[in-house]
């Protein structure tokens, strides 16, 4: 029972703060798979949550208000669009699991490429390959 709540808790713990997940994972005592499976299925979950809770926080803040929010540009605003127009989906895809979050890398994925069907697809592949990285990683220096 007490392995089913670590995992539970491992899986809410990629959805939220990814980039901590696998290093936890090993501490745990799981292996490296188990660590690359619990925490890349933690990520995707929490990814195509937060991916669809963007679009309707979206929609219902267009409703609600019916007009354009004004503008607020700030250092970190400023830097999330930088890297939109220079990297792309992909580079947000790369940047989301370690840098930027799973919550916040899904709903700017949800603002700005919603309409791409393979754009949660991307994301998907990058968790997995973060998670196989940071799992790779943690196992390493636990040795």
């Amino acid at each position: 029972m007490a392995e089913l709540w670590t995992i539970i808790g491992l899986l809410i713990f990629s959805a939220l703060k990814f980039f901590l997940a696998p290093p936890a994972a090993i501490l745990a005592g799981l292996t490296f798979f188990e660590s690359v499976f619990y925490t890349s299925l933690g990520g995707i979950i929490g990814f195509l949550l937060f991916f669809r809770f963007g679009k309707l926080i979206r929609k219902f803040f267009f409703k609600l208000f019916k007009r354009k929010p004004k503008p607020k540009f700030s250092k970190r605003s400023r830097r999330i669009v930088k890297v939109k127009n220079t990297y792309g989906l992909w580079g947000l895809a790369f940047l989301t699991p370690c840098l930027l979050g799973i919550p916040l890398g899904a709903i700017l994925a949800a603002g700005f490429y919603s309409k791409q069907k393979w754009a949660v697809g991307v994301f998907c592949v990058l968790i997995v390959f973060w998670s196989v990285t940071l799992s790779f990683i943690s196992y390493h220096i636990k040795s």
